[in-house]
């Protein structure tokens, strides 16, 4: 589990609660389904209209990888590119064969392919590089919904508020009402605000972080699998691709292949 992603949207929403109780209000004054409905229902619905079913759907299925911590071990992939270089600068390219076929990585297990069935290296970067863009594109398409759903959201606030006060003036005749009918009012635009700013803005901003992650590890890959074919030391490679890592990373890639 993403600890940091599971403490942080308790911890905004908690707060927001706790500052209200600590106004001297309850739960339940905040509750107000009209707006509720109009912020939540509203910002699906445009959400919705502006974009392919697919991707909604991918979108919606990326929302597990913002509290499920899977790490890239950038770490252990250097070990295995070095590994396989090391592999072929003694057997030949044409030893990378079996490694292909047992590779859980898709994209060194593509890149390895066409290494061992002798594409030309122009044609591999090629290729490689147009992958690494459309993978790319694709994760970012479901950060791009996220961050759309946070722009709609404080706007439909504001209409639910609009809609309240003009519910609010057609009852001036009976004073009463119109405290509480204006609090009724703005409870949408604090929905509005609130789902935004709390929920799916730092979803969109968790995806981000991921997909950078995983869009580093492949461009990794690509420069590893480049040097293989390349015929290149393994110890080179290995230096090429430790200038990928951050200073705690290389400590890391250190410890745990010491010679």
């Amino acid at each position: 589990m993403d600890l940091a992603s599971i403490i942080g949207f308790i911890m905004a929403i908690g707060g927001l609660i706790a500052a209200n109780t600590m106004q001297g209000s309850t739960i339940m004054q905040l509750m107000d389904p009209i707006g509720l409905t109009i912020v939540i229902i509203g910002t699906c619905g445009a959400t919705i209209a502006g974009n392919p079913l697919p991707n909604l759907k991918k979108a919606v299925m990326s929302v597990k990888d913002v509290f499920i911590s899977e790490k890239v071990d950038y770490e252990s992939t250097i070990a295995d590119i070095i590994d396989f270089a090391g592999k072929a600068r003694k057997n030949g390219v044409l030893a990378l064969e079996a490694e292909v076929e047992t590779s859980d990585d898709k994209f060194m297990k593509k890149a390895l392919s066409l290494v061992v069935d002798g594409i030309d290296p122009q044609v591999l970067t090629e290729i490689m590089e147009t992958e690494l863009g459309n993978l790319e594109d694709f994760g970012e398409e479901s950060v791009k919904i996220f961050e759309q759903a946070g722009g709609y959201s404080p706007t439909l606030g504001i209409i639910g508020a609009v809609l309240g006060l003009i519910h609010v003036m057609q009852h001036l005749n009976n004073p009463n009402k119109l405290g509480a009918g204006i609090a009724v009012a703005f409870t949408a635009t604090l929905y509005g605000l609130a789902f935004a700013n709390l929920i799916l803005f730092p979803i969109a901003s968790k995806l981000k972080i991921k997909l950078k992650e995983k869009t580093l590890k492949n461009e990794l890959v690509l420069k590893g699998v480049q040097s293989i074919q390349n015929g290149e030391n393994p110890r080179l490679i290995e230096e090429k691709l430790k200038s990928f890592l951050s200073e705690s990373q290389k400590a890391i890639y250190e410890a745990k292949n010491a010679r």
